[in-house]
């Protein structure tokens, strides 16, 4: 079934450039831990996931982390490098076993230039992560640290949760220092604004893993409205 503002004609062609990737690939396993890319490296082959979830993480001059998106099966990694040639931007780390399909660059790029759907899929792709990059922007300028934590965990719980009973459990195995890297925040402060999460009975938390109890609590936060919000980078009062 087409997603919201996607074609059957754009599901086709995506669907085809995938058979074709897997085609001419050879498929891998990695452990749960392992890295598949690495930041810096120099290497042309793409990635395509069939089982499993990764996180997509990259580092700045100064050392800081920053999580820029989990991706899962039918995703595909390091196209970038593997169009220009590169050093890769991020490293992709397995959360979970992960078996995927390594594509040799110089296969993934005649695929491209024989096949103008499969470009055009792939241009749709990007054009998607573009997006999804620019609204990662616009959250770390707009909202203070509890309201991209809200936002953070209601996207992931829409993305990746399972309701169980009266809750929804995010099914990534998240430590808080990778939310951290995640909301852009430090550990300390994501770590204070779950706790206050956790009194106002929104979330329950455990080693990695995050239940939301109220998501209609989380949603008011994340809107920062007064009637729920304590502010994680201020003095604790309500806002």
């Amino acid at each position: 079934m087409a997603h919201k503002g996607e074609t059957l004609e754009y599901n086709e062609a995506l669907q085809f450039s995938r058979k074709a990737m897997l085609d001419a690939g050879t498929r891998r396993q990695w452990p749960a831990g392992s890295l598949l890319l690495r930041e810096g490296e120099l290497s042309d082959h793409v990635v395509v996931i069939e089982a499993g979830r990764v996180k997509v993480s990259s580092s700045a001059s100064s050392g800081k982390q920053v999580l820029l998106a989990i991706r899962g099966p039918g995703d595909l990694l390091g196209e970038f490098s593997a169009i220009d040639g590169r050093a890769r931007s991020a490293t992709v780390t397995a959360l979970s076993p992960v078996t995927a399909t390594v594509v040799p660059g110089k296969a993934f790029r005649a695929l491209l230039i024989n096949d103008g759907k499969s470009t055009f899929s792939l241009l749709r792709m990007v054009v998607s992560r573009l997006r999804e990059a620019d609204l990662q922007r616009l959250d770390y300028g707009a909202y203070t640290v509890s309201e991209r934590l809200a936002r953070l965990l209601l996207d992931y719980a829409g993305r990746y949760g399972q309701t169980d009973d009266d809750r929804v459990v995010i099914t990534l195995p998240l430590s808080q220092t990778e939310l951290a890297h995640a909301a852009g925040a430090s550990r300390e402060a994501v770590a204070k604004a779950l706790r206050r999460l956790r009194e106002l009975g929104a979330v329950r938390t455990a080693r990695r893993r995050v239940e939301l109890l109220r998501p209609d609590l989380l949603a008011e936060l994340a809107e920062g409205l007064p009637s729920v919000h304590l502010d994680a980078d201020g003095d604790g009062l309500p806002r």
